[in-house]
């Protein structure tokens, strides 16, 4: 008995080492990545959502009896890839199984707690690649190139490897589409809304792309998934024998700018190539709305790099030109060098008055609201091919972070002077240069530099160094977010807290985040513009 005991206490001990799952501190859903589906993979039926298999976007979860889309499943929930080849439910045992490259997982809850293989312990190699998976009443399958394997359904381990199943009574998930009669035949009566059209082997989107089919899926309910190669998953019924196109939650794989009007939130992207445009999401629903670059009429494709709005207008700056969006009237508009506008990266935006003042790596520009012309500040010369990189409007003056330094603009008194001047003690003299961020809360102005992060105290007129740069490696600080009891950095590494009292650092730095570009602070919610997709964090939790 005692024999028996060790054993299986071995047995768990190995295996809570074996499989090892990122931010055990958290829910499962305390962190959530979005980001673009790419190619939809795999359809699997569960008892509440449809599982969603992509080829970017890890996991999507659509809820079969609200008909939406909930939270993903990525790696920020312990999957060891957001590349998911293949998906499968087993009802009997309500395991959840994925496989991403090198790797077949599988997790109870459904949501964390994965556990993993390599395909080295199923007897795989590591470059074959798993392209269905299904369930038995006894075992797990899994359909690689040339093999399939039999795995035991509550371990995973493996039973063995056959050219074809021993078992008939096997039920699969989707897999790649394969175009056939049966297919064919299913689909002939059905009509696709939203302006697609179906030619009974390719979707055609309402401005005449073709979009091949990449997986079919039927439920036991009689509901129809279509699965894209662009990424829009198609819902249907056999009864009504229409299919839906919807887009799981954005567009975007990567996210440099991010803008909450509201409780709308607008995303944009560095690669316009893979991320085709811009998204806004509602931040209560997580119903999301994406403005196309190809599909919308006047809106050039480009990197945004910020963003910002007022009143029914929405404002985004690009590489030598902004994007306007007349809320009102659902019309785009793009604004060019033969405007005015700067023909570099327009990396920072803020309204003034009637004016929307743009910092770009040419220098700093002024355009009038009314008119969308540039209207001359009479200080562009001390900017000429110098980095702006944050403009801020505070209590009706300009706040400018440059490269060469940080500078305010009074509109009432028109004049440029140093924002340390202004202060009454020389409590900062060294690496006053290369100010990347600017925010302001209860007449305290934070300022993240190449020094670190300082606050100017707007009542008492007092500058104070409240973060060294080396508390952080001398990184770039990319993005930066304030409340009354906290400071929030963004760098390459990823995310940190700072305690404004006591001075404590919590250091985010999961792989799953990367670079973090932009950061929104929402109450109990941060918004993360990351090199890797859209994240939010619950950060209230981790107190």
């Amino acid at each position: 008995m005692k024999k028996f005991l060790f054993r299986h206490l071995f047995l768990l001990t190995a295996l809570s080492n074996a499989f090892p799952q990122p931010l055990n501190s958290f829910r499962p859903f305390d962190w959530v990545l979005y980001k673009a589906s790419g190619t939809i993979t795999s359809f699997a039926e569960g008892y509440t959502f449809i599982y969603v298999g992509t080829s970017l976007g890890g996991i999507k979860r659509f809820n079969l009896y609200g008909n939406y889309f909930d939270n993903p499943i990525s790696t920020a929930q312990g999957l060891e890839n957001n590349t998911i080849n293949a998906i499968h439910f087993d009802k009997k045992t309500g395991l959840l199984w994925a496989s991403t490259p090198e790797h077949i997982q599988y997790s109870f809850s459904r949501e964390g707690d994965w556990f993993s293989k390599t395909f080295r312990d199923i007897g795989l190699s590591k470059y074959d690649k798993i392209t269905k998976i299904g369930s038995s009443d006894r075992y797990i399958w899994l359909k690689a190139r040339s093999s399939y394997v039999k795995l035991d359904r509550s371990s995973g381990t493996m039973i063995g490897i056959y050219p074809i199943p021993d078992e008939l009574n096997i039920l699969w998930s989707s897999g790649n589409y394969n175009k056939d009669l049966q297919y064919d035949d299913d689909f002939t009566n059905f009509v696709v809304l939203d302006g697609w059209m179906f030619n009974g082997s390719d979707l055609i989107d309402p401005i005449g792309n073709r979009k091949k089919i990449s997986t079919v899926f039927f439920t036991q309910h009689g509901n129809v998934f279509l699965g894209s190669e662009g990424g829009v998953v198609f819902y249907g019924s056999r009864t009504m024998e229409t299919l839906t196109p919807i887009i799981p939650d954005i567009i975007n794989n990567d996210v440099l700018s991010l803008h909450l009007d509201n409780y709308y939130l607008w995303v944009g992207s560095q690669n316009y190539l893979t991320s085709k445009g811009i998204s806004k999401l509602d931040v209560k629903s997580l119903e999301s709305l994406s403005f196309n670059f190809e599909e919308t009429i006047n809106m050039y494709p480009s990197s945004i790099y910020s963003l910002t709005s007022l009143s029914n207008e929405v404002w985004a700056g690009g590489e030598g030109m902004i994007l306007y969006y007349d809320k009102s009237k659902n019309f785009w508009k793009t604004l060019d060098e033969s405007r005015g506008i700067p023909d570099g990266i327009i990396w920072d935006l803020c309204i003034s008055d009637r004016y929307l003042y743009m910092g770009s790596s040419r220098g700093l520009r002024r355009l009038e609201l009314a008119t969308h012309s540039i209207d001359l500040i009479g200080i562009e010369q001390y900017f000429d091919n110098t980095q702006v990189y944050s403009v801020e409007n505070i209590n009706n003056e300009i706040w400018i972070g440059s490269k060469s330094g940080l500078y305010i603009y009074s509109n009432d008194d028109p004049k440029l002077i140093s924002a340390f001047s202004l202060q009454k003690k020389q409590e900062l003299n060294n690496n006053l240069f290369n100010f990347t961020d600017i925010q302001e809360i209860d007449n305290q102005v934070y300022v993240a530099g190449d020094m670190g992060v300082a606050k100017f105290d707007t009542q008492l007129k007092e500058w104070e160094l409240i973060l060294s740069s080396v508390v952080y490696g001398n990184q770039m600080i990319y993005s930066m977010s304030v409340n009354d009891k906290y400071l929030f950095i963004g760098t390459g590494e990823g995310l940190s807290r700072i305690n404004k009292k006591t001075g404590l650092i919590r250091n985010y730095n999961y792989p799953f985040i990367g670079q973090v570009n932009d950061i929104i602070l929402d109450g109990s919610t941060i918004w993360i513009g990351s090199i890797n997709g859209l994240i939010k964090f619950k950060w209230k939790r981790d107190l």
